[in-house]
């Protein structure tokens, strides 16, 4: 991992068309995987052949609802592999924020990407840079001065949006590392057996 970008470094610069996390603060990854809505029936510690075997055939499946879960030092994290319950139900990551605090990066091949930053089941923040920035939440500035200190400026104004340095990812990737998130490159590559089973669909679905 690289550890002068913290927990998400091994992103940084990567060809990654599709990401959708689901973090929170000081619960396990079972408790957060049970907050989403998993299917109990499905969750298990699976290695690289099990977990193609039984899940592979749903994986970027609209309906699949495939996740791989783990720990980042005080942080669970949860990963959805190509079907996006956290995108589809807006309940979810307040519920996943109930007596702690939960973040949300998505970002699909479309440019931009939407994180969602909530504590105690309300949303804090919410910064959707997909199309024209749109603010959300009950303090929507709230990342302002580290947005700055990170040579960006989210705003539409006659120049376009400025990212900084680091660029749109990589902008979100280091605001999220901020707040402590990661994940290890060996369990998002499955390279070690991890935590993984499936979410519910939605109720609306």
């Amino acid at each position: 991992m690289n550890t002068t970008t913290g927990g998400l470094g091994w992103m940084y610069g990567r060809d990654l068309p599709l990401v959708n996390l689901t973090f929170a603060r000081q619960i396990n990854a079972r408790e957060l995987l049970e907050r989403m809505g998993v299917d109990q029936d499905t969750v298990a510690v699976r290695g690289m052949e099990d977990f193609h075997y039984e899940l592979g055939g749903l994986l970027y499946e609209r309906d699949g609802y495939v996740v791989t879960a783990g720990h980042y030092r005080s942080w669970a994290w949860v990963e959805e592999h190509g079907s996006w319950k956290s995108r589809e139900d807006p309940g979810l990551m307040l519920r996943a924020s109930i007596g702690t605090a939960a973040l949300e990066l998505h970002s699909t091949m479309k440019p931009g990407v939407v994180f969602q930053y909530a504590e105690n089941g309300r949303l804090i923040t919410g910064l959707d840079t997909t199309d024209l920035v749109k603010r959300t939440g009950h303090e929507p500035h709230h990342f302002d001065t580290e947005i700055q200190a990170l040579g960006a400026r989210l705003e539409e104004d006659e120049y376009g949006r400025e990212y900084g340095p680091l660029g749109s990812l990589g902008l979100f990737y280091r605001l999220a590392e901020n707040l402590g998130v990661g994940v290890p490159e060996e369990d998002a590559r499955i390279d070690r057996p991890v935590l993984s089973g499936r979410l519910l669909p939605p109720a609306s679905r």
